[in-house]
């Protein structure tokens, strides 16, 4: 077993995903409002995340999500391993339905934990090793990739489980945050509000209103979770 649960120390906070644009504010809205802002305008809203069909398995724990980001370190608080996911879902402000859609950047913390059993180290041990794998494909050249292979061990030398016995040695601490339906999240993305048999109507001779927040490969959907005690746009 490893170590102990850290304590919320705002030093030993993980740092926000890299990427992620924070010069331009997006302007705090309630969902219901939505109609009075012009299409594409960047905002910023509270909502709670709804089940959805395409859901998310959490790489470590095999927990069913909407969305995670997975965050390992090595001591020093060095960075070895981050992974994010977010899958389309559905959110509720109040009596609005909101189709929320990526590309998505998914900006969660959690404490980290030090103390946990031997699947849980061999998990991470299987990420760190592919993540690894998958650095080498795009970087080493191919005459690289070739030497490396030839000069690996084979699978059951004491070369390999020495390797992977050093790391399991090693005080790794990782965290894995999640959201799941009924989980009150922060969401920014480019607004529209548009005429859709799919939507909703406010009134019987309303026509069908469809209210989507979604992100784009420059500026993705922001997900997060609010402040704890933070109020609605």
């Amino acid at each position: 077993m490893w170590g102990r649960r850290s304590r919320s120390d705002p030093g030993d906070r993980p740092p926000e995903t890299a990427g992620v644009d924070v010069a331009a504010r997006a302007l705090g809205i309630r969902a219901a409002r939505l109609p009075a802002v012009p299409n594409g305008t960047r905002v910023r809203l509270y909502a709670v995340a709804r089940s959805t069909e395409a859901s998310l398995v959490s790489p470590v724990m095999g927990r069913p999500c909407i969305a995670y980001r997975l965050v390992v370190e090595r001591p020093g608080r060095q960075q070895v391993l981050e992974r994010t996911a977010c899958a389309p879902f559905l959110a509720q402000d109040g009596d609005v339905t909101l189709s929320v859609e990526g590309p998505f950047a998914v900006v969660l913390d959690s404490a980290y934990e030090w103390e946990f059993g031997t699947d849980v180290q061999r998990r991470l041990w299987h990420l760190l090793d592919a993540d690894e794998v998958a650095r080498q494909r795009t970087s080493d050249s191919w005459l690289r990739r070739l030497l490396n292979a030839w000069l690996a061990p084979e699978p059951g030398w004491p070369g390999e489980p020495a390797r992977q016995d050093r790391v399991h040695r090693q005080d790794y601490r990782y965290f894995e945050a999640l959201i799941r339906p009924g989980d009150r999240v922060s969401i920014e993305g480019f607004a529209s509000v548009t005429v859709d048999p799919a939507g909703e109507r406010a009134g019987l001779r309303e026509p069908p209103l469809l209210y989507t927040v979604a992100g784009t490969p420059e500026r993705p959907a922001i997900i997060s979770v609010p402040e704890p005690g933070s109020m609605a746009p």
